[in-house]
C-alpha cells in the first residue's frame, strides 16, 4: 500500500532546542533546476493526445505520481466525504478545497457525503513512530486522507504558547526599563536602598506593582485570554488547511516539490499562523498555493483527463 506523507516543519516553539526525529533525504537542487518542475503556459494548451503520448515524460520531469490519482472522477474531479466531528477540522478541510479551487480557477474539489464521494477525509489515532512522524498522508489504495489525532490536537497549545510568548517578549521590550526605573524610584522613596538585606525580594514586588498598573498590562492580559479563548485555535484552522491542502496536491497526482516556498514541498509550516496580529486581522485572503503548485496540478489532472 503507498502512502503519501506529508511531513510538518517542527513547530517553532520547539525550534531552537528540539530536532526532526525522521527527516526524509533530499538532493540539494540548484534554482535553475527547481524553477524545472513549473509547467509553462503554452505546455498547458496541448492536446490530450499530446499528453497521452508524453505522460511519462512528464511525469518525470515534472514530479507527477499517478498512481496517487485513485480518488479523481473521469473528469478529474474528486468529491470528498468529511468524517470528523471536530468542527475546526471541518472548516480546514473546506478551506483546503477553497484554496485549490480558487487557483485552479474550476472547482476540481467538492463536498460529499458518506454514500457519495471518491474520498476520505478523516483523523487516525495511530501513534507516530521513529520512522513515521508523518502529521497526514494521503493513501491511494483506501482513498483516505488522514490527520494524526494526537499531533492535531498538540498543535493548539504549541500555537497558544507561541502566541503568548511572542506577547509577553513585546510587551517586556517596550517596558522593562519603565518598569524597572519606575520601581526603582518607589523603592528610594520609600528610603529602600541596594544595601537593604532583602533588597532583591522588595524589589520583584514592586516591579509587580508598577506592571500590572500599566495600561498596556491590562491590554496584555486581554489579548492572552483572546490567545486562549479563539486565537490559538484560528492558528490551527489556517495551518491544518494548508496541511490538508498539501495531501489534497498528492490526490490529484502531485509528488513533492524540491522548491522550498512550494505547498506541496516535503514539509511545511507557516509562520502566519503563529502571529497573534495576523490571525487576529484574519487570514480569510492567505493561500499557501504558489504557481508551481497550480501548474503541476493544471498538468497532473490534463494528462488524467486524456487518459481517462
Amino acid at each position: 500500500m503507498r502512502k503519501l506523507h506529508h511531513l510538518k516543519a517542527q513547530s517553532l516553539i520547539a525550534a531552537a532546542t528540539v530536532t526532526l526525529l525522521a527527516t526524509p533525504v533530499v538532493t540539494s537542487i540548484t534554482t535553475a533546476q527547481a524553477a524545472s518542475v513549473t509547467p509553462s503556459s503554452a505546455l498547458l494548451k496541448k492536446s490530450n493526445g499530446y499528453y497521452r503520448t508524453h505522460a511519462r515524460a512528464l511525469g518525470k520531469k515534472y514530479k507527477l505520481a499517478f498512481d496517487a490519482q485513485s480518488a479523481l472522477k473521469k473528469n478529474g474531479k474528486a468529491v470528498v466525504y468529511v468524517n470528523t466531528k471536530d468542527k475546526t477540522l471541518k472548516q480546514s478541510v473546506k478551506l483546503a478545497m477553497a484554496y485549490w479551487n480558487k487557483k485552479l480557477g474550476k472547482t476540481e474539489f467538492t463536498q460529499g457525503s458518506k454514500k457519495n464521494h471518491t474520498l476520505t477525509f478523516g483523523v487516525s489515532k495511530a501513534a507516530a513512530s521513529k520512522s513515521d512522524q508523518s502529521d497526514a498522508w494521503w493513501t491511494p489504495m483506501t482513498k483516505k486522507l488522514d490527520v494524526r489525532w494526537s499531533y492535531y490536537t498538540a498543535e493548539k497549545q504549541n500555537i497558544g504558547i507561541f502566541m503568548t510568548n511572542q506577547l509577553n517578549k513585546a510587551f517586556y521590550k517596550q517596558y522593562a526599563d519603565t518598569i524597572e526605573t519606575k520601581a526603582k524610584a518607589n523603592l528610594a522613596a520609600k528610603g529602600i536602598t541596594t544595601s537593604d538585606k532583602d533588597y532583591q525580594n522588595l524589589f520583584n514586588q514592586e516591579a509587580s506593582n508598577v506592571e500590572t498598573s500599566l495600561p498596556a498590562y491590562t491590554t496584555l492580559k486581554k489579548d492572552v485570554g483572546l490567545v486562549k479563548s479563539t486565537l490559538a485555535n484560528e492558528g490551527r484552522k489556517y495551518e491544518y488547511a494548508s496541511t490538508i491542502a498539501h495531501e489534497m496536491g498528492h490526490v490529484m497526482g502531485l509528488n513533492h516539490s524540491p522548491n522550498k516556498q512550494d505547498l506541496m514541498y516535503f514539509e511545511s509550516g507557516n509562520s502566519n499562523v503563529y502571529s497573534f496580529k495576523k490571525v487576529k486581522a484574519g487570514l480569510s485572503k492567505y493561500n499557501p498555493i504558489t504557481t508551481t503548485d497550480k501548474n503541476r496540478a493544471k498538468l497532473a489532472l490534463k494528462i488524467y483527463v486524456a487518459a481517462h
